[in-house]
């Protein structure tokens, strides 16, 4: 079976914490995006390079969500990700 593709986040974006929330600042872009609790700790986490079973892995360590519902979740995030630009 061929290695899953690693994903890691772009070098580009800037952030800041306000309240729950992660604000974001795509330098390039100049385009700002909002991230709530979960998708900053998935944002965190991809400061490293991590395949998407190793980000849900992860995810149901730290939080109490099914398996499956944790995998499309993860799965649709990181495709918002990659649609803005926002990863390497």
């Amino acid at each position: 079976m061929p290695e899953m593709k690693k994903f890691k986040r772009s070098e580009d974006m800037l952030g800041a914490t306000i309240g729950d929330e992660l604000l974001m600042m795509s330098i390039e872009k100049g385009s700002y995006f909002s991230l709530n609790t979960v998708a900053a700790r998935i944002w965190e986490l991809l400061e490293q390079p991590m395949n998407q079973d190793e980000l849900v892995a992860q995810l149901l360590q730290e939080y109490n969500v099914p398996s499956k519902t944790c995998q499309e979740e993860v799965e649709k995030f990181i495709a918002a990700l990659r649609e803005r630009g926002m990863l390497a």
